[in-house]
């Protein structure tokens, strides 16, 4: 076995303009990997309970795989702090250029670990092994779109304004704008801290250990020609839309109804028809990515520079009932510059449609209105007027305007529900109220083996936690390595490739190694005073579907969920308020992070 060379931490504190490097413990790298579950370790670690996400207590991490910039399908890096939407431990996730630069320029590291507050805006500079402070005030306020060529010879992770102005589901965005560290906030953290930026250097590929060749070279094979990526290779995200309108859990209407009767203008057909090209991260034959271009050849002409994928796409077309896709693109393209989740933006945008319509807010916008939708966009990304409400995310919003508006508001710990109805799959309910971070589509897809095939009732509340469950565990190991979600790759791949690397795994230490780390980011919440009375569905999950379908008129009782609940507590170890048991902790060996 060869020995685990990437076993290093940067600590960067941005108070004291001090940087200095550690050696992570084996035992973290063992249990823990990278990634994910470093990231819930070094917080747990390093964090105080209880503080606020805003302040400059709060730490950031980035942290990547021994993957990266060498396995195919792998150039993804990890963010993880707690989240200043919901307060629980937050990871997120991004891909592209700048991961594999960012490994390349610290081949020996793991993580860095981001501590304190710098007192005027400041960006880090990471070059051949080594980390410096730059003094970027100049840059405050520009887009993250104008970032891409901040520095030359650099790529950049970046705040946008919404960071700046510290929305608290800004994102960090990377390679100009076109990949996000999307969900929970962590670009606010990041603009709380007044850093602006991470650039590293362009530079040339280390050498590799020459075991890893021939595993690169069947990797890149695989996911050239296999059928696990096939989805990915052809249409790209945004085949899933079509299949979620067939099954009527396509969310529409701010989550009113299952089915949008525009679909096939703003699904994988329509964007076919205006796609130029296809776009990769490094070292990845998938290219999952499109970028479209409208009104070619004339004085209207505009690209998207990637995207919109699918979350987009229906969080900002069918969730708001924008069928036009030159708007939801606008809107998407809007978001990716100003840095903002556009998930939980196309929920807020939708929440005031309802609201508007309603009459509960004095703020005139119509469900179809993309033009004013981009315009909100703006204001909250500014903090203008309506937008600095929306800033906080709909719980909040929902919370100062009351009574019907908080039922509008369709979240789980205060993260916006992704794009998928759970009344079309009631599995989809169980996870994203299990959800370490809140309501959350990749932390487990169990309609995959339900409403879209499978043997298990989509429509009934028995037999869901023993599908969620290995699903949880699978992607926390997932997100510790780091690997792609749609780059398909097999426990077996994953032996071969972690044993290049120093590790030497069962396929059972494996699966044990997932359950450990998503057990460890879930005593991070119980630290932060989370239980079962979190882990719920928000009261319009209890309305009936509508929009026809084979989901029409469904809807999840509260008699119903609680059962899920109670049968996934009792698989996964866990008491009845949702805390790991003792048993559980000594059995994952999780004894001392209580």
């Amino acid at each position: 076995m060869s020995e685990i060379t990437q076993n290093k931490l940067l600590r960067v504190d941005l108070t004291d303009k001090k940087i200095r490097t550690e050696l992570i413990p084996k035992e973290w790298l063992n249990n823990f990997i990278g990634g994910k579950g470093l990231g819930a370790a070094l917080l747990l670690d390093e964090n105080d309970p209880n503080i606020d996400p805003l302040s400059q207590a709060n730490n950031l991490v980035f942290t990547w795989g021994p993957f990266l910039g060498v396995a195919p399908g792998a150039s993804r890096y990890c963010v993880v702090t707690k989240s200043p939407l919901t307060g629980t431990f937050l990871d997120s996730y991004s891909g592209g250029h700048f991961p594999t630069y960012l490994r390349f320029n610290l081949p020996e590291y793991r993580a860095m670990l981001i501590t304190g507050r710098s007192e005027r805006p400041v960006a880090l500079r990471v070059e051949d092994g080594a980390v410096s402070f730059i003094d970027v005030e100049s840059y405050w306020g520009k887009t993250t779109r104008e970032m891409k060529t901040a520095e030359e010879g650099y790529l950049e992770a970046s705040i946008g304004p919404a960071g700046e102005n510290l929305v608290k589901f800004a994102t960090i965005s990377s390679d100009g704008g076109t990949h996000h560290a999307g969900r929970g906030g962590a670009g606010a953290v990041m603009g709380s801290k007044n850093l602006k930026s991470v650039f590293v250097k362009r530079t040339d590929r280390p050498k590799e250990l020459p075991s890893l060749s021939e595993l690169k070279k069947k990797q890149l094979n695989y996911l050239s020609n296999s059928e696990a990526t096939k989805w990915a290779r052809e249409e790209g995200t945004i085949g899933t839309l079509a299949p979620m309108n067939k099954v009527g859990a396509l969310p529409t209407r701010n989550w009113t109804k299952g089915r949008f009767e525009k679909a096939d203008q703003i699904d994988h057909e329509a964007v076919a028809n205006v796609t130029v090209n296809r776009e990769a991260c490094y070292l990845c034959p998938v290219a999952c990515g499109y970028n479209l271009k409208f009104f070619p050849g004339t004085d209207k002409e505009w690209e998207t520079h990637k995207g919109p994928e699918y979350e987009t796409t229906v969080m900002n077309g069918s969730l708001p009932e924008i069928g036009e896709l030159e708007d939801v693109a606008k809107i998407g393209a809007l978001c990716d510059g100003l840095g903002l989740d556009t998930i939980s933006t196309g929920n807020v945008i939708s929440w005031a449609m309802e609201c508007s319509e309603l009459g509960l807010i004095d703020y005139d916008i119509e469900f179809s209105d993309g033009e004013k939708a981009a315009e909100l966009v703006r204001e909250v990304a500014y903090r203008e007027g309506l937008g600095n409400t929306l800033a906080e995310g709909t719980r909040h919003a929902g919370e100062q305007v009351g009574g019907k508006a908080k039922e509008a508001a369709v979240e789980v710990k205060g993260l916006e529900f992704p794009s998928f109805d759970p009344r079309g799959s009631f599995s989809m309910a169980l996870a994203y109220a299990t959800s370490d971070r809140g309501a959350c589509h990749q932390r487990a897809f169990p309609i995959a083996t339900d409403a879209l095939g499978g043997d298990r009732d989509p429509y009934s509340t028995e037999g869901h936690a023993e599908a969620v469950i290995p699903d949880q565990d699978l992607r926390s190991l997932t997100y510790s390595l780091i690997t792609c979600d749609f780059t398909g790759y097999t426990l077996e791949q994953v032996q071969d490739w972690l044993s290049g690397f120093g590790y030497e795994y069962s396929k059972e230490t494996l699966r044990k190694t997932g359950e450990r780390i998503w057990n460890l980011s879930r005593l991070f919440n119980v630290r932060e005073g989370f239980s079962r009375k979190d882990d719920k569905l928000p009261e319009r999950m209890q309305q009936e579907l509508e929009g026809g379908g084979p989901a029409e008129g469904n809807y999840i009782t509260e008699e119903g969920f609680q059962g899920m609940l109670d049968e996934y507590y009792e698989i996964r170890g866990w008491d009845k308020e949702g805390r790991p048991t003792e048993d559980k902790l000594e059995e994952l060996g999780l004894q001392g992070w209580v």
